[in-house]
């Protein structure tokens, strides 16, 4: 009983020490994947507990960073993301939770203005180059965030509504 008293609470954590996100969408004329990735950002994630508003990791990437392969790629991403008036997307992770070797967070989804909050988020660990890597994929549309699809030459290169989201947390070993 006294020991309970005394020892700290025991908190498991995490090192972040890089991100990735990746978009992809189907097309009329085959996919699109748009890429951003960071090594820049590092933080301390605190686990199994829900994390104060000011304390999470915040992920803000600014759209017109997004690698889609070519540059009239980009410009179709910039614009259908609005990045004009919204030129960030950003990615908070609320919680993280340790579930045996895999981790279950809740996110927000900040794209084009509007909060996306998304629950029970399944992240598997894959070891990497000295680090581990923990990545989910997520399921949207562009008609859940608000926005419309992109259309090109007269209508016949279609985007199809949905969109797989790919977060990718690099955590130190």
């Amino acid at each position: 009983m006294l020991s309970a008293v005394v020892l700290p609470e025991k908190r498991e954590y995490v090192v972040i020490t890089g991100n990735k996100v990746s978009v992809a969408a189907g097309t009329s004329l085959g996919s699109i994947n748009c890429a951003y990735t960071s090594s820049t950002q590092k933080d301390t994630l605190v686990l199994n507990r829900q994390i104060p508003q000011g304390d999470r990791l915040k992920l803000a990437i600014p759209v017109k960073d997004f690698n889609c392969g070519n540059i009239l790629l980009d410009r179709d991403f910039e614009k259908a993301l609005n990045a004009s008036q919204h030129p960030y997307t950003k990615i908070e992770v609320v919680c993280l939770k340790k579930e045996g070797k895999s981790y279950k967070g809740n996110l927000n989804l900040i794209v084009a203005g509007k909060t996306i909050p998304l629950r029970d988020v399944n992240f598997h660990a894959y070891p990497g180059k000295g680090v581990t890597n923990l990545k989910s994929n997520i399921c949207l549309n562009f008609s859940e965030l608000g926005l419309a699809t992109p259309r090109k030459m007269g209508g016949l290169f279609k985007v199809e509504d949905e969109l797989q989201v790919m977060v990718e947390l690099q955590v130190a070993e």
